[in-house]
């Protein structure tokens, strides 16, 4: 079951990989960084799949 409140949730990585685990409210997930994004950056869950959620860079998203 996909969880679309996770969108918007920010994190910070702690490593360089593209991809990884966090834990979120107790539950683990997988994620996958879409652009450029180093250990340390602020990131967004921008989607949820059922296999993975993917972050980008908080700096990145537009807000209107």
């Amino acid at each position: 079951m996909l969880d679309e409140r996770l969108l918007g949730t920010t994190f910070t990585l702690k490593t360089d990989a593209d991809t990884g685990s966090i834990s979120l409210y107790g539950i683990h997930y997988h994620y996958r960084v879409v652009g450029l994004a180093v250990a340390g950056d602020l990131v967004a869950v921008t989607q949820v799949t059922p296999l993975e959620l993917v972050v980008r860079r908080a700096v990145d998203l537009l807000e209107y």
